[in-house]
Parts: C-alpha cells; sequence; structure tokens
C-alpha cells in the first residue's frame, strides 16, 4: 500500500499509530478481498422491459462516445426511494439525414420494488455529427433528483452551439425548478449546486450555490485562485483546492498555471471557510491528488496519487483540521478507480475498480471502519451502480434489471 505520512505539521504519537496500523490492516486482507467470492443476491429484481427499456440496450458492451446523446442511471432519491432511467429513443440514425429526437424514460421505486412514478422527459440527443458526452443524472439538493440537459443546436447560420442547463424533479418527478446554466458542481453532502458567474480566464471568480429542495441561493462566493490552482470543490460552508509547485529547472519549483509533462510535483491542499480561515497539509513530493468532497466536519476527502510503481490505486484519505490523515480501506492497488457514491458521512462508500478494456470490473462497497469489503463483486462497464444514503442498501441497473440488495446494519 501506499506509504504516506500519516501526519503533516503535527506530533501527535497516536494519530501516526493508527494511521499505520491501518494501513497495515490493509495491506494484510489485500489479497483474502482480491479473491472471487460467491454473487450476491438481491432482495428485488424488476425486468424493466415491460416498462419501456429497449430491448437492445444491454447488448453492447462499448460505451465509447458517440454522436447521439442516450441517458443510463440508478440514483437514490433517499433511503426509500430510487430512481433509474434510460433513452427509449434510438443511439443512432436510422438514416443519415434523420436526425435523433431523444426521449429519456424516468421510473421511481420504493426499497421493496414498488412503482412510484414514471416521466417521459423529451431532450435533445443528435450532436448532428460532434461526440458528445452521455446523458447525466445524480443527486441533487434535499433529495431531489437532478437531470442534466446537454444539447448541441444549430444556429441561424447553421453552425453547432452547446447548451447546457438543468432539472431538478421531486421524487413524483414533477418540475420543481429548471436551471439554463452551466453546472460547475454539487457538494458532497447535501449536493447543493455550484455555478460559476459568468465566464472569466483570470483567477478572480464568483461561484453561486444554490441549495434546498427548491434552490436558493445560499451563498456566494468571491474568490481569488493561485494561479497554480487544481482541482477545486466546494462544501457548504467552504471549499478546498490543491496547489502545485513544478521542478522546471533543477531544484528550481515555480508556480504556474500550465502544467508541464513529465515535471516533478510538490503539491499541497488547501481548505478555506467561510470565515476565510485556511488549513492546509503537504503532500510528499511527487505526490499528487483529487479532492472528492468536503464533509460535513470541513474534513477534506482526497485521492491521492504517487509515482509507486504498480499502484494504480493511489491512496483514499481523510484531511483534518487537526493535520492528521486517516487512510481509508481502498481498491486493489493494480486496479484504476473513484468513489461513485457514499453516505454523507463517508461511513461507508462504493467504487468500481477496473484499469483494463475489459467488459467489467469490479463493484465493491466498504466500510470505513472493516479492512474488508462489504461487496467485491464483477460488474459490467456498461451496468450502474449506487448505494443507498444510509448505507443499508445498494441498487444496481444492470442486464435489463433494476436490483436492490441489502447490506448488513451499521455498528
Amino acid at each position: 500500500m501506499d506509504r504516506k505520512n500519516p501526519v503533516v505539521g503535527s506530533r501527535r504519537k497516536p494519530a501516526v499509530t493508527a494511521s499505520v496500523a491501518v494501513a497495515c490492516l490493509l495491506f494484510i486482507s489485500w489479497r483474502a478481498w482480491t479473491k472471487e467470492g460467491p454473487e450476491p443476491v438481491p432482495e428485488v429484481r424488476i425486468d424493466l422491459s415491460p416498462l419501456g427499456l429497449p430491448g437492445n440496450f444491454f447488448s453492447a458492451s462499448d460505451e465509447s462516445s458517440s454522436t447521439i446523446i442516450g441517458y443510463r442511471f440508478v440514483v437514490w432519491l433517499n433511503s426509500d426511494e430510487v430512481a433509474v432511467g434510460f433513452n427509449t429513443s434510438p443511439n443512432s440514425r436510422v438514416a443519415p439525414d434523420r436526425k435523433v429526437d431523444g426521449s429519456a424514460r424516468l421510473l421511481v421505486f420504493s426499497v421493496d420494488g414498488k412503482l412510484k412514478a414514471k416521466r417521459d422527459i423529451a431532450y435533445l440527443a443528435d450532436g448532428y455529427g460532434e461526440l458528445v458526452a452521455e446523458g447525466e443524472a445524480t443527486a441533487g439538493p434535499r433529495g431531489t433528483l437532478l437531470f442534466r440537459i446537454q444539447s448541441v443546436n444549430l444556429d441561424k447560420e447553421g453552425a453547432h452551439e452547446s447548451k447546457s442547463g438543468l432539472l431538478l424533479l421531486d421524487a413524483n418527478l414533477r418540475d420543481i425548478a429548471r436551471i439554463d446554466r452551466f453546472l460547475e458542481q454539487t457538494t458532497f453532502v447535501d449536493h447543493a449546486l455550484v455555478f460559476q458567474e459568468g465566464f472569466t480566464l483570470g483567477q478572480s471568480r464568483t461561484y453561486d450555490v444554490l441549495d434546498g429542495s427548491e434552490p436558493l441561493q445560499a451563498r456566494r462566493w468571491l474568490q481569488d485562485w493561485p494561479i497554480d490552482a487544481r482541482d477545486r470543490k466546494f462544501g457548504e460552508h467552504g471549499l478546498a483546492y490543491m496547489v502545485c509547485q513544478q521542478e522546471l529547472r533543477p531544484n528550481e519549483y515555480v508556480s504556474t498555471g500550465v502544467v508541464y509533462a513529465g515535471a516533478k510535483q510538490r503539491c499541497k491542499m488547501l481548505a478555506e471557510s467561510e470565515d476565510r480561515s485556511i488549513w492546509e497539509i503537504s503532500l510528499k513530493d511527487g505526490e499528487t491528488a483529487v479532492i472528492v468532497g468536503i464533509l460535513a466536519d470541513g474534513s477534506v476527502l482526497g485521492q491521492i496519487n504517487g509515482n509507486e510503481k504498480g499502484n494504480n490505486a493511489g491512496q483514499l484519505v481523510v484531511w483534518k483540521k487537526d493535520k492528521t490523515i486517516e487512510l481509508l480501506p481502498w481498491i486493489p492497488r493494480n486496479d484504476c478507480g473513484t468513489v461513485q457514491s457514499a453516505t454523507t458521512d463517508m461511513s461507508r462508500y462504493a467504487a468500481f475498480a477496473t484499469c483494463d478494456e475489459r467488459d467489467s470490473g469490479r463493484w465493491i462497497v466498504f466500510d470505513r471502519r472493516s479492512p474488508t469489503p462489504l461487496v467485491n463483486r464483477r460488474f459490467p462497464k456498461n451496468g450502474r451502480a449506487a448505494l443507498s444514503p444510509d448505507g443499508l442498501h445498494y441498487a444496481t441497473f444492470e442486464s435489463g434489471e433494476l436490483r436492490i440488495y441489502s447490506l448488513p446494519q451499521l455498528h
């Protein structure tokens, strides 16, 4: 496993001991939990073909970018209701001169499998020959469904014009709001919406944070980013970002807005609260990191990537205000993956792990207090999966079905 400094700027020996102990447990258990185990049995299985799922929806294993926008998702609205969505419109033109008119079907089920709501949403699916990203839907603020709309239009001169917006829907799939702005990100805990005001290439930027089931502006951030700021993430009451200096000449590290391939780096994570107080943690030379999100107590969840040969996974960590670092159980070192979904307190979280071109990877569900996963199963790349907000279930959208699985109680 990664041998990171578990404490930066602190002399608290117990924290060092605890982190090292966790690292040892992770190393010892690594071989055991990478072995194949029995496939879990779902409590609920719902065939979605009678509800409109096209018969060939899961026939293709390759999900490379195309010129037609399609949707496939499973999202928990709360611990008792889960939404699944897919496009019923074609994934390609039936003729070169006939554009595709998109239609997405959204379904909401209770945790015991009862259909509670159904809705079709028309959208502009055709990219007019341009490569487009897959349609996206995620958890929105306070139990809403965020249905993201990306489209390509033709303007009056026939040129391609990209547009972006989002729909917020309640648990009955009724409109709460439509916002025709580019969504910068959502926060980790409450899934509040973050938008940049206007567009600028400068370092001074303004952000609006909208929260609530009927989203209202909760705060506005006026932020002067350092020139070498990377991977900016917002929380409900603060923000965090990475800064990285690069060695452009021997033993001379400089801050620059350009990332140079092959240059050695010295990075640190900075967290800033609403009162503008800042705390920071330095990474080891050569390490970089991705900020996953900011937790309710102001701690920062991150994924450190080092230069250790054969370690594709990096290390999942929680950086804390007292400048200690908690190492979290994570995917095997030879795999690639990120946090896919999690409980708001990060007591449980899930990842899809793969690094190759095969049609499947592994869906892995972790409990923060256990070095071995709760679930470690083969999972198709063209499927989708999500952990419930209370960590007691996970749902998958695979092989033409919605499946809901139970997990053991939290202790």
